[in-house]
């Protein structure tokens, strides 16, 4: 197939290339031209800026059965990719778990009914309506969301792994939100871009959501920690410092700044209908994914230089103070 990927430069963009180039896709790949990658067969590539229809012109050169996008974060980019290309037919959206609104019965299914919930913010509130726009589809276009939860891999972008890596290999206190007995669910990055990769060849009909995890894959925070800490082969130091979902109880996560790089709160889809549908890849223990984002780590030392977010040094002045 002729593919487009949005957004290929960068993390699970770049492996989700791969795994497309491995399917025998000819890739092209729309990005602002702000990284040079080598990817292991030619890909063209197609610069410009997609929060303007001006800056996705150039795409209209281009003929293709399908568009995998892992960059849209407004509903207007989804729009407006839309309307620059009136003539693909099947459509794969990056999506995210946050855009249910939590029920106290988990794993959450497809069905769930969606937010905005309020501890994600704005960024659920564009993502559901990214999932709305290709929902007002054209007659014939197919769509497959994939819903993720937390991508782990080496040189994540987002400190996830490195986050408690870094604290735990200079013995630095780690401050853990609430009570740290929420679970979360996580998906490997190899595993999500093979997903997305297998659904642009995914029958269907009209718009199709699944929920995309890694089999076995889940713990809580504390118990994160505690495989970091088994990897790493240090003695973790926890403070559980309470204050809701975000350690400092606040209304939104900020998954930037923040206490603990994942909330006190649980998320779980449940994956039966991915599992039926063959969008889940093999077993991978999580301590083998933690090992692999190890390893990248020790390999660049430019990523071990860390520091205390705002929000870790504001819960900790305040544990000063009291």
């Amino acid at each position: 197939m002729r593919t487009l990927v949005m957004g290929g430069t960068r993390f699970l963009g770049i492996e989700t290339v791969e795994a497309l180039l491995a399917r025998g896709h000819d890739v092209t790949v729309f990005h602002r031209g702000s990284r040079s990658i080598e990817w292991s067969r030619p890909v063209t590539q197609v610069l410009g800026d997609r929060d303007h229809i001006e800056g996705l012109s150039k795409l209209r050169d281009h003929n293709f059965d399908a568009v995998v996008d892992l960059s849209a974060y407004s509903a207007l980019q989804t729009e407006l990719l839309l309307e620059a290309l009136p003539d693909v037919k099947r459509w794969v959206h990056a999506s995210t778990l946050n855009v249910y609104s939590p029920t106290d019965l988990l794993p959450w299914t497809e069905q769930t009914p969606e937010g905005p919930y309020p501890l994600w913010g704005r960024y659920a509130v564009e993502k559901i309506g990214c999932e709305h726009a290709l929902r007002r589809q054209r007659e014939g276009m197919e769509t497959v969301a994939l819903r993720f939860p937390l991508v782990l891999g080496p040189g994540n972008y987002l400190a996830r792994e490195e986050f408690v890596l870094n604290r735990l290999l200079d013995g630095a206190e780690i401050l853990i939100p609430g009570d740290g007995q929420a679970v979360h669910q996580y998906v490997w990055i190899g595993h999500a871009a093979a997903a997305l990769a297998k659904a642009t060849e995914l029958p269907v009909l009209g718009y199709a959501a699944y929920n995309i995890a890694s089999r076995r894959c889940l713990t809580s925070l504390e118990g994160f920690v505690r495989i970091c800490a088994d990897v790493s082969g240090t003695t973790p130091a926890m403070r559980f410092v309470g204050g809701g979902p975000t350690g400092e109880n606040l209304p939104v996560f900020n998954g930037v700044d923040c206490v603990f790089p994942f909330s006190n709160e649980n998320t779980i889809g449940d994956t039966e209908a991915a599992e039926r549908a063959g969008l889940l890849s093999p077993f991978k223990p999580l301590s083998e994914m933690i090992d692999e984002a190890l390893k990248y780590l020790v390999a660049h030392p430019e990523r071990r230089e860390w520091h205390r977010t705002d929000a870790e040094s504001r819960v900790l002045s305040s544990l000063v103070a009291s």
